[in-house]
């Protein structure tokens, strides 16, 4: 579903979704028990170093809904959604019935917790030499993905995805260990556009109940979950063959991989948006084949 706006262009779900979260000063939203949703913003020292130097903001989700429609069915290949949240119809599939009037859905209830990247930081990270030559690797090994997927709509989603989408997954991996969900029930939300780039991870429930806040909550402590991710990023159980995979190698047919594996970013894939794909961890941390590509230090 798309928004219009007076004079102004359609903007998208994930573009009204990222102004929301971006508007919160202090909190927005409603903290009743009946509302759909709430937010406050988390207020970070000023003279923070390391990395959380790299964040702008961090928002505590208390309250949020998801609603979630059946389409359709596809083989092989799912229907996944573009970078700004679109469905991408370019994928094949069976309707669920010759006259369509309504569809089957389902609302969930729950929390989350959004940060924020800082842009001059990416900007600045994505000019230096050893990240565009990553970056032209990755797109390289999309193309070669793309040869073998014709008929796919798919385009190469660039490092700064690339980048947010691993540095999820090692989070949803850090935080599942203490906010009392596994990581399998923990979802993201990837969001990179010229008015903010930042991660939601996210939680919900069909129970008229919603969850517990154990998510929520891990944002009062982020700076300490992020280092605990970093932590676990740097080093793979399937090091050096791990950190040294070339996106466009033929042999191992893993296109849209750096150096990620089932032993460092891989996860369940219904918490990954994109079925993880997408990852590297070299875009992130300093990894055993080379430290130059990394944002972090």
């Amino acid at each position: 579903m798309r928004k219009a706006v007076a004079g102004g262009p359609l903007k998208s779900i994930k573009q009204l979704e990222l102004e929301t979260l971006l508007s919160a000063d202090e909190e927005i939203g409603n903290d009743t028990p009946d509302g759909g949703f709430y937010a406050r913003r988390v207020k970070l020292d000023a003279a923070r170093k390391g990395a959380m130097a790299k964040v702008d903001r961090v928002v505590l989700v208390h309250r949020m809904s998801e609603v979630v429609a059946q389409v359709g069915f596809t083989r092989f290949e799912a229907a996944m959604t573009d970078i700004n949240g679109e469905l991408d119809l370019g994928v094949r599939r069976a309707e669920l019935a010759t006259d369509i009037s309504w569809l089957p859905a389902v609302e969930n209830r729950g929390e989350g917790v959004f940060i924020v990247l800082n842009q001059d930081a990416i900007a600045q990270w994505r000019k230096s030499e050893a990240a565009h030559k990553r970056e032209v690797q990755l797109s390289q090994g999309f193309a070669a993905w793309q040869r073998m997927h014709p008929g796919s709509q798919a385009v190469f989603l660039g490092a700064p995805y690339v980048l947010l989408d691993s540095l999820s997954h090692l989070l949803i991996t850090a935080v599942s260990l203490e906010c009392g969900y596994a990581a399998s029930s923990i979802r993201e939300r990837i969001y990179v556009s010229d008015a903010g780039s930042g991660i939601l991870l996210y939680t919900g429930s069909p129970d008229a109940e919603g969850t517990l806040g154990g998510l929520a909550a891990v944002g009062k402590r982020i700076g300490q979950h992020l280092r605990t991710a970093l932590e676990l990023g740097r080093l793979c159980s399937n090091d050096p063959v791990c950190a040294q995979h070339h996106p466009d190698d033929r042999q191992e047919e893993r296109f849209l991989h750096g150096a990620a594996c089932h032993g460092c970013l891989l996860i369940a894939e219904t918490s990954c948006e994109r079925r993880n794909e997408f990852l590297d961890r070299a875009l992130v941390v300093p990894t055993v084949e080379g430290a130059w590509t990394r944002i972090f230090p």
